[in-house]
């Protein structure tokens, strides 16, 4: 047995805790700074999956070790050397019910085995990521098929992997997997009070794509409760659009409506601009008068009118020019964020009334109008150039 020279092991995860549950836009939490199993398996230059055995502390230098006696081999590499044992450098105790089988990820360097993660790992899990690193990238919606069936995993490992998956899969990704879904088995993780409150927006959305009228009026009731319940103010933004979905002219209508009452949270009124996002993002051209809509309602309102102004400017949505410059100069736009950003529209619109504006606001403040145009001149993309003086 030959003890492996460095101590790099990053993340031991011997007992299994909820972790804060993302490339999806309506996810919620911090998921694009975590990695799915696959990406461990595609990363590591040898994966094995054993037992740890004989555990051993030295309370004169507070370290340890550890051995891993090898049951299977998953991933291989010459460093290996056919061992079927290795000597972790690290004390990982296996004490009364603590599950000892584990999945053991090595990179390789100057030659020899470098351990980097070690994750519990019993038979059920150990065959989930035998299939899941089979599943092609480049067919979302036959990849996503394959880890929605595993949502409602009993091992919470593999729950939580396949859901990962998800929570990193982009909009237009997941939007193409919605033949592979069974709103039943989504409305049941919905309404499952253990499903993680990070994981409900999501749900909401794969509802909102595979659900029936009844499901619409399920998602209705979620969202318009008064107050808010905490699980519904988490997820609201894909529960809003997973209404939107089923029933576009009431789902639109009220998301202009919150976004126009100030009364509402501001927490609550920026996850329904991220709803009004992802519709832009994935049916830009069926869904933009519902957008223009709600953004008209909003423009009027100072405390997140920037958030509009942006987008629209960003997406070269010039059709509201007229209501977006109307608010310059308003007690309530005053706000110099506000202010800059509407000049920012103006200086790239291509309308006649947008050089007028910007005519007008440099005579009587230059150097705002000059501050802007430096920093559009630095930042902006290319194709969106400052209209000229």
């Amino acid at each position: 047995m030959i003890v492996i020279r460095t101590i790099a092991i990053t993340a031991v995860l011997l007992a299994l805790a909820p972790s804060p549950a993302s490339a999806c836009s309506l996810c919620a939490g911090s998921f694009r700074s975590k990695q799915t199993l696959r990406m461990h398996f595609a990363s590591a230059k040898v994966v094995l999956y054993g037992q740890l055995k004989n555990p051993r502390f030295d309370p004169a230098t507070d370290k340890g070790t550890t051995d891993f006696s090898i049951r299977g081999i998953l991933k291989d590499n010459p460093a290996r050397a056919n061992r079927v044992a290795l000597t972790l450098p690290q004390y990982l105790p296996v004490i009364g019910d603590t599950p000892p089988d584990c999945l053991l990820f090595c990179g390789v360097v100057d030659g020899v085995l470098d351990p980097t993660h070690i994750f519990t790992a019993p038979a059920a899990v150990v065959e989930y990521v035998k299939a899941a690193v089979t599943c092609d990238d480049t067919d979302p919606a036959k990849k996503l098929g394959f880890f929605f069936k595993y949502l409602d995993a009993a091992d919470p490992r593999i729950a939580e992997d396949a859901f990962l998956e998800f929570a990193r899969a982009s909009d237009s990704e997941i939007l193409k997997a919605a033949g592979q879904l069974d709103p039943v088995k989504v409305r049941k993780l919905l309404t499952d009070p253990t499903t993680p409150i990070d994981r409900l927006g999501v749900f909401a959305l794969l509802l909102g794509m595979s659900g029936t009228p009844d499901d619409a009026a399920f998602l209705a009731k979620m969202v318009k409760e008064s107050p808010l319940s905490d699980r519904a103010s988490a997820a609201f933004g894909g529960l809003l659009a997973g209404y939107i979905l089923l029933t576009p002219k009431d789902g639109w209508a009220f998301t202009a409506a919150i976004v126009a009452d100030e009364k509402r949270g501001y927490a609550e009124r920026l996850s329904a601009i991220g709803t009004i996002r992802f519709f832009q993002a994935t049916r830009p051209i069926a869904c933009k008068p519902e957008v223009l809509a709600c953004y008209a309602a909003l423009l009027p309102h100072g405390d997140l009118a920037d958030q509009a102004i942006e987008d629209l400017q960003r997406w070269g949505y010039w059709d509201l020019t007229t209501e977006v410059l109307a608010q310059y100069g308003k007690p309530t736009h005053a706000a110099p964020l506000v202010r800059r950003s509407i000049l920012r529209y103006a200086l790239t619109c291509p309308n006649d009334s947008a050089r007028q504006f910007v005519a007008t606001v440099r005579q009587s403040d230059p150097k705002l109008v000059q501050d802007v145009e430096t920093m559009l001149a630095q930042f902006a993309p290319a194709l969106q150039k400052p209209n000229p003086k």
